[in-house]
């Protein structure tokens, strides 16, 4: 059987996140990190589930153990669209709404393209 911990760890690892990334992409330090993954803790506050779930690309369901399902439901699973996704969430709200504005071009060029 899995713990929270043994599910944090394996879906760090999984995913190819450092401590030390998964650390900032939770505004915490890496001892925060380890004791999530080990035993230390054996009951999560939401408050902590949730954010954890999103830096892990994963569901709360999936972390407390209740599924083995690892994807979040209409999620897309290419490893390109993951990195995209994670850029944009990244980014400030301004450069955001730039790289939107950078996507349309790309995708009109597109339809250009292929209706020729």
């Amino acid at each position: 059987m899995s713990t929270i911990g043994s599910r944090i760890h394996d879906r760090r690892v999984e995913l190819g996140f450092s401590v030390d990334e998964l650390a900032a992409r939770l505004g915490k330090n890496r001892a925060t990190v380890y004791r999530y993954e080990s035993a230390e803790i054996e009951n999560f506050h939401i408050s902590v589930i949730e954010p954890l779930a999103t830096a892990l690309q994963t569901t709360p369901a999936y972390l407390m153990g209740w599924t083995e399902d690892k994807e979040i439901p209409g999620t897309e699973t290419d490893a390109g669209v993951r990195e995209l996704i994670e850029i944009v969430r990244a980014l400030s709200p301004e450069n955001r709404a730039k790289l939107v504005e950078l996507a349309r071009l790309y995708l009109s060029a597109q339809h250009k393209t292929e209706e020729s």
